[in-house]
C-alpha cells in the first residue's frame, strides 16, 4: 500500500466516522497533517466517486467508497501482518534453561525438554547458540545468536482408561500398571480427565500439568515434545482418542482396572 493510499485510506476513515459534517481542520489534527492536504485528499476521493459532498463542507461516503474502505481495510490488515511476523523474526535473544552451571559467552547445545527449551555444553542436537547472560543450573539464561534447527520430535501419548465411579472409581485402579508406566516412560507430562482420575493421580502422588481442555491440551504437548501419560475416566477416554486419531499422535490405551492386568495394545499409530 503506497503512502499515498494510506494517507486517503485514512481521510476516508475520518469520513465515515464524523459524516456529513466534516471539519477539515480536526482531520489534519488527528492525521498530524496540513489541512491542505486533507483538501486535496476529499478532492480527490469526490473526484474518484468515493465521497459525495452535499455542500456547506457536508460530506458522506458512497456505496463505491464503502466497497474501497473495505478492500483498503483488508489490504491494510495484510501489511500489518507481514510488519507483525518482521519484528517476530528480528527477535534475537531468547530465554533457555541452564543444563548445568553456563558461564556468559559460551557455545551451548539447544534441545527440548518436556515442552521447554534447554541449554547445555555438552552435544545434545546440532542446532547452537552463544549465550548472553549465563546461570547456574537450573536458572533461566540468555542466549542469541542461534544457529541450526531444534530437534522437537513428536511426544507419544499413554492413555489409562480409568473405571467410572460406578465400577469401584479409584478403589477398582491397577496402580502398579500405571506405576510400571511412569517408571518405563521419560520426558512426561501427567494429564487428568474427570474427578476419578484426579484423586488416582493424587493416590499416586503426582500432580497433574493438565486438566483442563484436556484433549487439545495433550496434542499441544506432544506437539512440543512431550510424552503424556493421560488418566481418563470412563467414556471421556473416547474424546480424547478421537482428537489423538485427527492430530496424527501416537498413543496405546491401557485398561487401568485391576481386573484388566494385561496391557491392551488398542492402537499405535
Amino acid at each position: 500500500m503506497k503512502k499515498r493510499n494510506i494517507t486517503e485510506f485514512q481521510v476516508l476513515s475520518e469520513i465515515i466516522r464524523k459524516q456529513p459534517h466534516i471539519k477539515q481542520k480536526e482531520i489534519a489534527e488527528n492525521l498530524g497533517v496540513t489541512v491542505q492536504a486533507v483538501s486535496e485528499h476529499i478532492r480527490n476521493l469526490v473526484k474518484e466517486g468515493y465521497v459525495k459532498s452535499r455542500g456547506r463542507g457536508e460530506y458522506v461516503v458512497t456505496e463505491k467508497g464503502l466497497r474501497k474502505l473495505k478492500n483498503w481495510i483488508s489490504e491494510f490488515r495484510d501489511y500489518l501482518d507481514e510488519i507483525n511476523t518482521a519484528v517476530y523474526r528480528y527477535k534475537d535473544i531468547w530465554p533457555a534453561i541452564a543444563n548445568e552451571d553456563i558461564e556468559d559467552g559460551e557455545i551451548v547445545y539447544l534441545f527440548m525438554r518436556r515442552g521447554l527449551l534447554y541449554a547445555s555444553k555438552e552435544p545434545k542436537g546440532k542446532a547452537k547458540a552463544k549465550v548472553l547472560y549465563g546461570g547456574k543450573k537450573g536458572e533461566d539464561i540468555s542466549i542469541c545468536e542461534i544457529k541450526g534447527i531444534i530437534d522437537v520430535p513428536k511426544g507419544k501419548v499413554i492413555v489409562f482408561r480409568i473405571p467410572p465411579e460406578v465400577v469401584g472409581g479409584s478403589r477398582a485402579v491397577n496402580y502398579d500398571l500405571i506405576k510400571e508406566i511412569m517408571n518405563e516412560l521419560d520426558n512426561y507430562v501427567i494429564a487428568t480427565m474427570g474427578t476419578v482420575a484426579y484423586v488416582v493421580a493424587s493416590k499416586l502422588n503426582v500432580e497433574p500439568e493438565i486438566r483442563f481442555a484436556v484433549p487439545e491440551a495433550i496434542v499441544n504437548a506432544c506437539n512440543r515434545g512431550c510424552n503424556v501419560i493421560a488418566l481418563i475416566t470412563g467414556k471421556m477416554a473416547e474424546k480424547v482418542i478421537k482428537k489423538l486419531d485427527n492430530s496424527r499422535i501416537s498413543y496405546t490405551v491401557l485398561d487401568a482396572t485391576k481386573e484388566k492386568e494385561k496391557r491392551q495394545n488398542i492402537k499405535i499409530n
